[in-house]
């Protein structure tokens, strides 16, 4: 009786709540720090143990024991849940923790068992058992205190549980519960306690059945403190009665925390859903919101049996009252120009796997004329068999109209640029365009270009050591270098490309609609181009250094040439006869 009588009032204790201590002070440590941890709870449990049962040696192993369960038990629970922070989410982890709990009870209770000074069976048993509802039911319960009163990591627990209203309420319940039936001297009311805890497992889930187990372990300590056993109506010794309400309390564990399991799968599978059809509505609502805000019509129609489904807004595009959707029948008859262009385009697509964008101009009876965009999906069967369409439209008229004015523009810009410099804005010396010119050119391409949204280069380059030139051959000879090397970038460049000289040996090329990657070999075919002129016209030899700016958002022309110049100075500094491009 050593092993249940260990306090001087006589109480029976139905678990060794050490047990729980120790197993949640590891989870609730990292790993690493688990040997000084361990070191200061045996000390702790040792002189307790001795200073209440007066035998060193029998505090002894049960010090080793709570050491080896714990130890046991954090290891498979880690394992189980695969780190400290995570709580069960199914039914195998939970059989997992419960197995892991059984393990480490009977290896504490095999190594304290060579230990005790009257060692049996029964001893054996309890302290197994004992062990086990000390870590099943306590550890839980020890980790929630623990972030309760908010010290340490508040991100460690067994079991997860949110407050919930009415729960320390219905633990008291159940103490209140648990005194009556172990107090009680009618045997058989046992049952009372397993339907009470599945009651709480259902209300409270995991935590709540193991507070349960707690709640009633405790009653039967109470119990026992006052009439000497802690279950009254059972004909048995104490220590009898202790063991078989320890295996009451695990079967009760046994049978609760897999339903608590299967109620939290489904909880977590209930608000996914919850969560995955809120986002389904919210998609839904953004999508209607985006429909109307673009005026996007929808039209679905069925190979088969002929069913359509067409959106108002469809039907309003075509010039067909909205209020014939969604399904208006044979539309062809309907439609402006007997749906001629618009079947011819379906026709022409009916194998297209993929979807595919058409557009058709609607001539309504009454109204404008308007230019339509289509974006089509053929749906087939398994047999390869198309079986539907489905279809969105948006009226595109405006913005065909917007880009053919821009287009238009910029036509003219150009046109009017080219008159410039063939009437008054042309260099004498070299037939381009002046500065003037150029710059005038650059401010209306820049305009153009934006409304467009199309690429716009400008490289600039200037003849190297043209001093040099003048000093050793005369400006008579400069000037035919420099006339030698406009008509060379005239040659290299295209028909809608401007080249301007902007300075003495300073030009500047123009290529609007023209990729960085196409306008960096323009320039590079330019410099060769001058870099293997052998002189054979009799003049010397030059070389030329450029750089190369692409238009970005938010320049304007003195930005850019900005930039052109800052490459044209770094192809100098980097030793001439080169091509650089701004960042």
């Amino acid at each position: 009786m050593a092993s249940v009588r260990l306090f001087a009032a006589g109480a029976t204790m139905v678990l060794w709540l050490p047990s729980a201590v120790a197993v949640a002070a590891l989870f609730a440590t990292p790993v690493k720090r688990w040997p000084r941890l361990l070191g200061v709870l045996a000390v702790c449990q040792f002189l307790t143990l001795w200073s209440q049962l007066g035998d060193p040696v029998f505090a002894l192993g049960y010090t080793l024991g709570n050491q080896v369960e714990a130890i046991v038990c954090g290891i498979v629970g880690i394992k189980v849940l695969g780190r400290r922070k995570s709580s069960p989410r199914g039914v195998a982890q939970v059989v997992g923790l419960f197995g892991g709990a059984m393990l480490g009870g009977a290896a504490g209770a095999l190594v304290a068992f060579p230990f005790h000074p009257a060692a049996n069976q029964s001893e054996l048993a309890w302290r197994f058992l004992g062990t086990v509802l000390g870590v099943l039911a306590g550890t839980p319960a020890l980790l929630k205190l623990r972030q309760h009163f908010g010290f340490g990591d508040q991100r460690v627990r067994i079991f997860a549980y949110e407050p919930k209203p009415y729960f320390a309420l219905t633990i008291t319940a159940l103490m209140v519960l648990g005194v009556a039936v172990l107090a009680a001297p009618v045997a058989g009311l046992m049952p009372l306690l397993l339907a009470a805890t599945i009651f709480v497992v259902i209300r409270f889930g995991q935590m709540g059945g193991a507070c349960a187990v707690l709640t009633f372990c405790a009653a039967g300590t109470l119990v026992s403190l006052r009439t000497g056993t802690p279950v009254v109506g059972w004909e048995v010794d104490p220590f009898s009665a202790g063991l078989a309400l320890q295996l009451q309390m695990v079967l009760l564990l046994a049978s609760a925390l897999p339903i608590a399991a299967v109620l939290l799968s489904r909880e977590q599978l209930q608000a996914m859903l919850r969560e995955q059809n809120r986002q389904l509505r919210d998609s839904v609502t953004i999508l209607n919101l985006a429909k109307s805000l673009a005026g996007i019509g929808r039209w679905r129609y069925d190979v088969r049996t002929g069913a359509q489904d067409w959106s108002p807004l469809m039907l309003q595009l075509h010039g067909l009252p909205p209020d014939m959707a969604p399904d208006p029948g044979n539309v062809r008859a309907l439609l402006p120009d007997g749906g001629e262009e618009l079947f011819a385009h379906f026709a022409a697509h009916r194998d297209d796997r993929n979807p595919y964008r058409i557009k058709y101009r609607v001539n309504p009876a009454h109204g404008a004329s308007r230019m339509l965009e289509m974006n089509v999906t053929n749906e087939f069967d398994d047999a390869g068999e198309r079986v539907a369409l489905f279809a969105v439209a948006m009226d595109v008229t405006e913005q065909i109209d917007r880009e053919n004015a821009l287009r238009a523009a910029r036509e003219q810009a150009i046109s009017q640029a080219a008159e410039l410099q063939i009437l008054a804005n042309t260099d004498p010396l070299t037939g381009l365009a002046n500065r003037r010119a150029t710059f005038d050119w650059l401010e209306r391409l820049i305009a153009a270009t934006r409304g467009l949204d199309e690429p716009l280069t400008l490289v600039m380059f200037d003849i190297d050591h043209f001093k040099r030139i003048n000093d050793c051959f005369g400006h008579a000879t400069g000037d035919d270098v420099i006339r030698k090397i406009a008509r060379l970038a005239r040659s290299v460049t295209r028909g809608d490309d401007l080249v301007g000289r902007i300075g003495g040996e300073e030009f500047v090329c123009l290529l609007p609609g023209m990729t960085p990657t196409r306008a960096r070999s323009l320039a590079e075919r330019l410099r060769l181009a001058v870099a293997d002129s052998r002189g054979d016209d009799g003049l010397p030899r030059a070389t030329i250094s450029l750089g190369l700016a692409q238009l970005r958002v938010g320049d304007d022309a003195a930005g850019l040439l900005a930039r052109a110049d800052g490459a044209l100075y770094e192809a100098k500094e980097g030793g001439r006869n080169q091509l650089r491009r701004a960042a």
